[in-house]
């Protein structure tokens, strides 16, 4: 069942890359090119196009027939990751001291994020839909001589996520959606290590696990609506290898597996319909990152073969937009949003040198005719300035890593969505 499921999940993504994370932590919120493009602004209410079946699959009763939407986001992330005062160290009586290392450049390329959904009405209170999605995701290689090599020299985190979903009208006002998210995680985690030289060790495993989640949409008066959607955490068993290479004295490949467990989430939205032209959107996310606590890696014998505490913390974003229809061709929207970091002093991470975020997006929708409409969307996202100061122990180099980091990223999407 396993190999079915990873075969039909790697290839609806044939073209999907290995995705920068560009909401906080490693979520990556660029799932509808319309929703993009008023940062993602009272999104839980906003049954646009067929995209709401990830963020609220209740909204598919807002869509007459049969509706698919497309979308490819490119991410340009940048990140400055600058030393502040390394110091690395040996232990073990004749291993050599290895040297401190170098500046590194921008560890991140630009990426392409695709998904997929299709809703179909089956009559007039019940629908069902599909959606392919990578909502989780991290891309970074650094140079091999940099300064804190000993935390990390690339990493590469991959998820796709299928998600059959059900919706109904319990009433004209109040509708119901859920889905089930059946998740495939592909992982790679190097970083340098030293033993009699210095060398590699890196960690890759896959896994599919499943979780759920729920929403409703509530239309309070013809010009308000809520929504509300609920996202499980998904606890992954990632099964793999630990190679280390290079050191002479401790290299070999061990059947090795860790834990990588993905937060839940619960996200509000509201919309308000002002006149004819104009609606009003704003919405909070609420992210359960506190449960991403280490990642410790285990050899299939039960020898721990290593063990990093991440400490996340539990999570806010908040968003507001506005969306104006200037013709029946044109609807023209854009939105801010304040994204928290979950990462905290003393753990933050080079694998993920993240920090508060700032976003600003436009967009709009151009409808060709009953069929065909077009989105596109540009976002800006400004990165917080944070430290990171951790112990790294590998092999046996000892590196008090001490360095600043900031960034930001830009991205440009564009959509499709088509009536059957």
């Amino acid at each position: 069942m396993k190999k079915i499921l990873t075969g039909i999940m790697a290839l609806s993504f044939a073209t999907c890359l290995s995705s920068n994370a560009d909401a906080a932590g490693f979520f990556i919120q660029e799932q509808s090119v319309s929703g993009l493009g008023a940062a993602f602004a009272g999104q839980a209410a906003m049954p646009r196009d067929a995209s709401t079946i990830f963020f609220n699959p209740a909204g598919m009763t807002y869509l007459n027939g049969t509706t698919g939407n497309i979308g490819v986001h490119l991410l340009a992330p940048h990140s400055d990751v600058d030393d502040t005062g390394t110091v690395n160290t040996s232990v073990g009586g004749p291993f050599p001291t290895p040297a401190v290392g170098g500046d590194t450049n921008n560890p991140y390329d630009i990426e392409a994020v695709p998904n997929a959904f299709l809703s179909h009405q089956i009559n007039d209170r019940h629908w069902v839909g599909l959606g392919v999605t990578a909502p989780f995701g991290l891309a970074n290689q650094y140079d091999e001589d940099y300064f804190a090599r000993f935390d990390s020299t690339e990493t590469d985190l991959l998820t796709i996520n299928v998600q059959p979903s059900y919706a109904t009208k319990i009433s004209d006002r109040l509708s119901f959606g859920a889905g089930v998210d059946i998740q495939y995680v592909d992982a790679k985690l190097n970083s340098a290590v030293q033993g009699l030289t210095e060398g590699t060790s890196s960690l890759e495993g896959d896994d599919v696990s499943f979780g759920y989640n729920l929403g409703f949409m509530y239309d309070v008066t013809d010009q308000t609506r809520l929504g509300l959607h609920y996202r499980s955490q998904v606890n992954h068993k990632l099964d793999g290898e630990s190679t280390v290479t290079g050191t002479t004295i401790a290299d070999g490949v061990t059947q090795a597996g860790a834990n990588l467990n993905l937060p839940e989430m619960v996200n509000f939205g509201a919309s308000h319909k002002l006149n004819e032209d104009w609606t009003l959107m704003g919405g909070a996310t609420w992210f359960g990152w506190s449960n991403f606590e280490r990642i410790t890696v285990t050899a299939d014998d039960g020898t721990q073969l290593q063990d990093q505490a991440q400490n996340y913390k539990n999570t806010w974003a908040f968003n507001l937009g506005a969306e104006y229809e200037y013709s029946p061709e044109w609807t023209f929207r854009g939105g801010v949003q304040y994204d928290e970091t979950p990462t905290q002093d003393g753990f933050r991470s080079t694998r993920t040198p993240d920090g508060d975020r700032i976003w600003v997006s436009g967009g709009a929708t151009y409808t060709m005719n009953e069929r065909w409409s077009f989105d596109v969307a540009a976002t800006y996202i400004n990165i917080g300035k944070e430290n990171i100061d951790l112990t790294r122990v590998q092999g046996t180099a000892v590196s008090d890593i001490n360095a600043e980091s900031d960034g930001h990223v830009g991205i440009l999407a564009v959509g499709l969505n088509y009536k059957f």
